[in-house]
């Protein structure tokens, strides 16, 4: 009787359990289809302790990936995979999460096996080739300084920062009191409301607080933006009215973008902009100067992923009809949170572009009328794990953004962007020796502007700091040979770097003569014809960059014509460069001029023997002979 009685309670406690966890099933489903997605992971585990179901792996591994909980949807989906005959997309959702938990060499295979089988899906090619290239996001880690905030705190999301007067607005589903403590089925967390964190002169900030008036509802609040004076603010919010969820025709519950003004201290909601008569979700809005052009995301199914970035134009009180800002900026994944800096620079996050994972900040510049390349910001702003709402001050050089990195709850950092550490490294030698010249002085001229003065060592290398954004010119000066000038430029170079120059120095050899080219007189004439105009100019250039020599400027003629004639020829072509230099600048004292007639031919082409023009010209020459080096300080 006992023995039959423990096996009656026995099969009374199976039935039991068994019904117990049929109804936890259902009702992770129902909730699983209205995106109730924190209770249905709750019944789905309890589900899998007890016992095996294909449909709860799969879901639950779906809630915790909706949810961004991407540690244990990597838990879930490794398991969906192996599941009997697996989709394709449990492989995708599998390497996302393995790429937000920084596992990219693992996330790599189930790309992989993703993109063999979906050879359309560009986003998918991007998160496997951006797995070969993380080193590339960590390529200069100086440029930013970040710190988390104060009020950052655990378990709790603090994110969206938005500049308003002298601190910031942001969303935080942390408690406080007087505001709904209803949870949301989507996180299983408080909804978000919108609070405020004053910063005081002294640099401190204090305790975040609500914004006063009927802004923070009974559900989510998104993020905002205000107009210059913050006196009307933008927001973004579950569509809804007293209270009572709104839907569309599709019976969705769409994002919508709300204006409210403040008055008398308190923000008064004034209604929904109204951009797409509630068929599709728009939000995430931030303005221009003027306040009268936003961009803001939306899901239209016209655009080009996900989410896309969209623009409208305010008219009056109303708005115009949303334009998307184009395929340069949006992609196949899901662009949002825009922040607009000086009306030309756009910031934002995608999860369309392959980067380290999850959301990454981006950069685009409105030039030529376009929208250029997004700019990937790399670390330490983006992270393996979401990084968005990224906003910057009037300067440019101080910020607050969001990040899911750490613990998994989103929080607000702020930081100090550093320009990039540019040296450039500069080897002075010998050009013909190709040994290293020491004791040359190196002039750095920034923008046309001699900035500083440094003499190279014995070992004849200078290292030089410069500056991100412009031209420089090194200008090598040394006793013993010609003045040299190498240029650099950093316009565009946005991170650290060392730049190579080489000078290779030219030795000035005293009563040792050379051609000057170019230099060319009309038939049996001093004057000069129009193309010698720019050799001139150049032997003016070379004289200037190097004040201490002294020089002869000897004039040579072919032997045509009498030879008194052609000494005389020659002294008045002489005199006629030496005048055109010291009419230009330079002092006369500097120079001797000298005729040398017919007396030193470079060929055979002497008196009697027939030779064609070209020959005769060869001989038609004028030659600069350094004859001294002065010392500048004595003279």
């Amino acid at each position: 009787m006992k023995s039959s009685l423990r096996f009656l309670l026995f099969v009374c406690f199976v039935i039991s359990l068994h019904s117990c966890v049929s109804v936890r099933l259902r009702t992770a489903n129902e909730n699983y289809d209205q995106s109730a997605y924190a209770p249905a992971a709750i019944d789905y585990e309890y589900v899998l302790s007890k016992r095996q179901d294909r449909d709860a792996v799969i879901k639950l591994a779906d809630c915790y990936y909706q949810m961004g909980n991407s540690y244990k949807a990597e838990f879930w989906y490794r398991r969906a995979v192996k599941l009997p005959e697996p989709k394709s997309e449990w492989s995708l959702y599998l390497g996302a999460s393995l790429i937000k938990n920084g596992k990219y060499d693992d996330a790599k295979t189930y790309l992989a096996a993703y993109c063999d089988l979906n050879r359309g899906d560009l986003r998918a090619f991007n998160m496997l080739s951006s797995c070969d290239s993380v080193s590339v996001y960590y390529r200069d880690t100086t440029l930013f300084t970040v710190s988390p905030m104060r009020y950052n705190a655990p378990g709790i999301n603090v994110f969206s920062p938005a500049y308003y007067r002298t601190g910031i607005v942001f969303l935080s589903d942390m408690n406080y009191k007087g505001l709904s403590k209803t949870l949301s089925d989507w996180t299983g967390k408080r909804y978000l409301d919108l609070f405020f964190a004053k910063k005081t002169d002294r640099g401190n900030w204090l305790d975040p607080e609500p914004l006063r008036g009927a802004v923070n509802g009974r559900f989510n609040e998104g993020p905002v933006a205000f107009t210059r004076d913050y006196n009307t603010m933008y927001f973004t919010r579950n569509n809804y009215l007293s209270n009572k969820v709104e839907k569309n025709k599709r019976n969705d519950n769409v994002l919508k973008i709300f204006r409210a003004d403040f008055v008398e201290g308190q923000w008064n909601i004034v209604g929904d902009i109204n951009m797409t008569n509630g068929d599709f979700s728009v939000g995430h809005p931030t303005l221009s100067k003027s306040g009268d052009v936003m961009y803001f995301i939306s899901d239209m199914p016209w655009g080009y992923g996900g989410t896309d970035i969209y623009l409208s134009n305010k008219q009056g009180e109303k708005w115009s009809e949303p334009v998307n800002i184009g395929k340069s900026v949006n992609s196949e994944g899901n662009e949002m949170f825009p922040y607009l800096y000086n009306d030309s620079t756009l910031y934002f996050s995608s999860d369309g572009r392959g980067g380290l994972g999850g959301l990454d900040v981006y950069e685009s510049k409105f030039k030529n009328g376009e929208w250029t390349k997004p700019f990937n910001l790399g670390a330490p702003v983006n992270s393996p794990q979401d990084d968005f709402s990224f906003i910057i001050d009037t300067l440019g050089l101080n910020g607050y953004f969001s990040s899911g990195r750490g613990s998994g709850n989103d929080k607000i950092y702020s930081f100090v962007m550093n320009p990039p550490r540019l040296l450039v490294n500069v080897k002075v030698s010998d050009q013909n020796s190709h040994a290293l010249v020491g004791g040359a002085n190196l002039n750095v001229v920034k923008d046309g502007k001699v900035i500083r003065s440094v003499t190279s060592d014995g070992s004849g290398y200078l290292r030089v700091l410069v500056d991100p954004g412009h031209d420089y010119d090194f200008i090598c000066d040394h006793h013993d040979f010609y003045l040299r000038k190498a240029s650099v430029s950093t316009i565009g170079k946005r991170f650290s770097d060392t730049l190579s120059v080489n000078i290779d120095l030219k030795k000035i050899v005293l009563n040792k003569s050379f051609i000057w080219y170019g230099i060319a007189f009309k038939k049996k004439d001093f004057q000069i014809k129009t193309s010698a105009t720019e050799s001139l100019n150049l032997l003016l250039d070379l004289l200037k960059e190097n004040p201490r020599l002294e020089v002869e400027i000897g004039s040579f003629t072919d032997s045509r014509g009498a030879e008194t004639d052609n000494l005389r020829l020659t002294q008045s072509r002489a005199d006629f460069v030496v005048k055109y230099l010291t009419d230009h600048g330079l002092n006369h004292s500097r120079f001797t001029a000298k005729g040398y007639g017919e007396s030193k031919l470079l060929n055979n082409c002497v008196n009697g023997l027939l030779c064609i023009e070209e020959e005769h010209e060869i001989n038609n020459r004028i030659e600069i002979t350094v004859k001294n080096i002065a010392d500048l300080n004595t003279k």
